[in-house]
Formats: C-alpha cells, sequence, structure tokens
C-alpha cells in the first residue's frame, strides 16, 4: 500500500472521533466477554481478534490485511461516492476499492494507539434488514468512561462482511461519504481527484 498519507483534509472532529471510537475498540477487544452464541457474535469474536492483532503491530499495512478480508469494500466504495457513483468508469474500480481499503487503514492505525482501552464486550446481534445484522459492543476506557461501538455485519454466503460502524450512535460512512463528495465537488465532479487524494 501507499506509504503516504491520503490528501482529504481529514481533520473533521466528527469523523476523527468516529475513527478514533473505532479504533479504541480494536485496542481492546482480544477478549469479548459474554456474548451470545450466534453465528454472527461468534463471526464479529474472530475479526474482533484480527482486528486486535492489527492494533498491536499498529501499521496499516497489518489493518490493511484484516480490512480486505473483513470489510466489504465494495459497497462502502460505492455508497461513499454517493451521487457521482454513476460516473465512475468501470476501469477505475480496482483503484477505488484499493484506495478506500488503504484510506481506512492508515487512519485505524494512527489512531489505535492513542486510546487506552480496559477491555470491549461484544454483547447481542438485532436484525437490520433482510441481509444485515447489527452487532453490539461496549469499550470500556482506563479512565472508567465506557461507549457503545455496533458493527453493521452484511450476510454473503456462510459469512459476514463488516459494512458499517456506529460510535456513539453516529455511523462512520456517512462522514467518509461527505469527505469523498465534497472534495469531487471542489474538483468539478471529477472522480480522478478522489483517486489522486487516495493515492492510487
Amino acid at each position: 500500500m501507499s506509504t503516504e498519507r491520503p490528501q482529504l483534509g481529514l481533520t473533521r472532529r466528527g469523523m476523527l472521533a468516529a475513527i478514533a471510537g473505532t479504533a479504541g475498540f480494536l485496542a481492546g477487544a482480544n477478549r469479548p466477554a459474554r456474548a451470545a452464541q450466534t453465528d454472527a457474535v461468534v463471526h464479529m469474536r474472530k475479526i474482533a481478534d484480527e482486528l486486535f492483532a492489527a492494533a498491536r503491530k499498529g501499521s496499516p499495512s497489518a489493518f490493511l490485511d484484516a480490512i480486505k478480508k473483513h470489510a466489504d469494500i465494495r459497497a462502502i466504495s460505492e455508497y461513499c461516492l454517493g451521487q457521482y457513483g454513476e460516473r465512475l468508469n468501470p476501469k477505475m474500480r480496482p483503484r477505488l476499492l484499493k484506495g478506500v481499503a488503504q484510506f481506512m487503514a492508515y487512519y485505524f492505525a494512527d489512531q489505535a494507539g492513542k486510546y487506552q482501552v480496559e477491555r470491549a464486550d461484544i454483547l447481542d446481534e438485532k436484525p437490520y434488514d433482510e441481509t444485515s445484522v447489527v452487532v453490539s459492543s461496549r469499550v470500556y476506557l482506563t479512565s472508567g468512561s465506557s461507549y457503545a461501538v455496533d458493527w453493521l455485519l452484511a450476510h454473503q454466503g456462510r459469512r459476514y462482511k463488516v459494512r458499517d460502524i456506529r460510535v456513539l450512535g453516529l455511523w462512520l460512512t456517512p462522514f467518509q461519504r461527505r469527505l469523498f463528495t465534497k472534495h469531487i465537488d471542489k474538483n468539478g465532479g471529477d472522480i480522478r481527484a478522489l483517486l489522486a487524494a487516495l493515492r492510487v
């Protein structure tokens, strides 16, 4: 993956807060406790183990491996293009998928070491739609505070893929969508400008 930081001006407080909250979960989710034994929860436990291993390494490449394996990059990428999705040349799609995965990996790695997490418990699942469920978890910081992190898992064949993450009641992908579409807006609606910013 590119070793250069994506140039999308990611200084928005809300975006960073969402990523930071998620990264905090990743840093402490090695031993989920007392989770209901549903398929989605069991699968989320496996995902958490791999993300925790990536958080311990602290490198974007470690997160990228886990993201490629467990995130629904195609669905996330298409959603984050918003109204510009119809303009995407099919030949650009592989670059977009690569760029979005690297974007996520870079910022998770950047934030993962900044939050002192005592533990994170995976709790239960609830239906979201016909093909997706939300797995809930709770993060406990060494400061004594805690917050909720929910994982939207889309069922694909015999496994689940992470499609979105909700921290403190806010979904992550809408922040990412606004960031991407704003950058495209500033560049005359040219998706190639986003790909350049993602360094792919």
